[in-house]
């Protein structure tokens, strides 16, 4: 029987080490292609007759709401942003404060894409006659403490794969024990 029992845990040893790389695989591939912005509106360096009431941010797939910040400059370093971004699926939206003179404005934005990695960007434009802001010094940069999520959840799979294996050696070895008698 002790050959049986070897045979059963080298079977489980390998099923659980084929199931760990492979989900390791799925995981790690979305990361290899990040999803990006299709558009936006105002475009960049669109020069727009009238002040926007909102910036719409449109990307390749779905973002997550964690993380999501966006900023619209003026060269002096003033955020226009009246309220927080709102996601739909793909789409963000800022509302803007309503009084945005005629300039130079920069939006900066950083969201988690879908693969759980951050992508972020610049979108200069412009309000009547002013050239689109390029930079803004002395501002900070749209930043988020939220890092990739990719590594966690590989973690989680190869803790969860592990202690799989482990129950199963558990389970066979308790079955392959035959029972004492006193």
């Amino acid at each position: 029987c002790p050959t049986r029992l070897r045979s059963a845990l080298s079977r489980i040893a390998l099923a659980s080490a084929g199931i760990a790389a492979l989900l390791v695989l799925a995981v790690a591939a979305p990361a290899s292609a990040h999803d990006e912005l299709l558009g936006s509106t105002p475009s960049a360096n669109e020069k727009l007759a009238s002040a926007p009431a909102s910036v719409v941010l449109t990307y390749s797939a779905a973002i997550m709401p964690e993380g999501a910040t966006v900023v619209v400059w003026d060269a002096d370093g003033k955020d226009w942003a009246a309220g927080d971004p709102v996601i739909d699926t793909n789409t963000l939206t800022l509302p803007l404060d309503s009084g945005m003179p005629d300039a130079g404005y920069l939006v900066e934005w950083r969201v988690v894409s879908s693969d759980g990695h951050p992508i972020s960007g610049k979108i200069p434009f412009a309000v009547g006659d002013a050239e689109p802001l390029q930079s803004v010094k002395g501002a900070p940069e749209a930043t988020d403490d939220a890092a990739s999520i990719v590594p966690l959840v590989v973690g989680v799979v190869v803790v969860v794969v592990v202690g799989v294996a482990v129950i199963a050696v558990v389970a066979v070895r308790r079955r392959a024990t035959p029972p004492t008698r006193d």
